[in-house]
């Protein structure tokens, strides 16, 4: 069984670092590009537009944008061009599931069924979903590219239907939302597993103890737990938590070092649904005093010290082959909620008050 602090702070490597860029080749200029296909359905394109035209206000979008001109391109001729015009770029992947550039770099952890989608964690749908998962950037972290200049990154938003589409655009654009399932409708399991979470409801809200900015650094990306994690706690704790979510905040520069070297911490601090640097990390249980007795377990499990009340502090376990801890860890209590945060030691500071 995997327990919670495992699954909280894996950090798994998809793809390939390559060696760094010599010193008299000139690094690329990251942009934005929104991918949606020219015969989408209409519903699909105007969602990839709404994307395109949240990248003025949108943090996360901002800073893939990266002070240019956020270019809307087909999919089908992206997936055509040289690996350089994948690879370089943040991308924001609009589509149904049928879309060959999404079928291209998504995950493995979801899937389309007959009528639906599963999705590892979630299970078994059928009916109007959306679904949004993000990762490093497949295309820049493959053969075809010698040298990797900086970090980018890939939101894939999709869906069964373009209203699910339509809803998973919506929830990236409002909440930042970028890992989860979305109800855009009416929905129903196609058949039950062991592993099954409810999607998030169309209008869902995002919980207050994790703010858009906390000690200067402003909030990119919401991810929504899947059952897996619960199942963990679980374990730890022996009580499920009501909600899980995670935050992630970006610092300035996390994204800009080139090199293998840096893979891993690139990684860290991206947007994958396990990639925990940089993260504020918010469990709800039942009651007050229960989540008093599971923050001691998992402070435990973490091999966390007590430091004053319900406050525990120590390190980030090393990444598999090293021995260097990538940073802090501090947990505490907040009424029926336990906090987890990966933040600099400041902005730690800033969310727990």
């Amino acid at each position: 069984m995997i327990k919670a602090i495992s699954i909280f702070l894996a950090a798994l490597v998809i793809g390939v670092a390559m060696p760094s860029m010599s010193s008299a080749q000139t690094p690329p200029t990251r942009s934005l590009k929104i991918v949606v296909a020219t015969d989408a359905p209409a519903e699909v394109k105007n969602a990839a537009d709404a994307i395109a035209a949240a990248a003025t206000r949108n943090p996360l979008l901002k800073i893939f944008a990266n002070g240019q001109k956020v270019e809307i391109i087909d999919s089908a001729q992206l997936l055509a061009a040289k690996p350089e015009a994948r690879a370089f770029a943040h991308l924001v992947l609009v589509g149904l599931m049928t879309d060959p550039m999404i079928q291209k770099a998504w995950q493995q952890e979801a899937k389309p069924i007959d009528n639906g989608i599963y999705v590892f964690g979630f299970g078994y749908f059928t009916g109007d979903l959306g679904y949004i998962e993000s990762d490093r950037n497949p295309f820049l972290h493959g053969r075809a590219i010698a040298a990797t200049p900086f970090e980018t990154e890939v939101v894939t938003v999709t869906g069964t239907t373009p209203a699910g589409v339509a809803a998973a655009a919506q929830a990236l654009i409002k909440h930042g939302l970028v890992n989860g399932v979305v109800a855009a409708g009416q929905w129903s399991r196609s058949e039950p597993g062991l592993l099954d979470r409810d999607p998030l409801a169309k209008d869902f809200t995002v919980p207050l103890l994790l703010p858009e900015e906390v000690g200067g650094l402003f909030r990119v990306g919401v991810s929504q737990a899947s059952e897996d994690e619960y199942r963990g706690v679980l374990q730890d704790t022996g009580v499920e938590p009501t909600e899980i979510w995670r935050a992630k905040y970006y610092v300035p520069g996390v994204w800009d070092a080139k090199g293998q070297a840096e893979a891993m911490m690139a990684y860290h601090t991206g947007l994958h649904r396990r990639a925990y640097g940089n993260t504020l990390w918010a469990a709800k249980f039942e009651s007050a005093d229960q989540a008093k007795q599971a923050a001691k377990k998992i402070a435990n499990a973490a091999h966390l010290q007590g430091k004053k009340g319900d406050v525990f502090a120590g390190k980030q376990p090393p990444f598999g082959w090293g021995t260097d801890s990538p940073g802090d860890l501090t947990l505490w209590v907040k009424g029926e909620w336990v906090m987890m945060c990966t933040l600099p030691g400041e902005a730690t500071k800033a969310a727990m008050k």
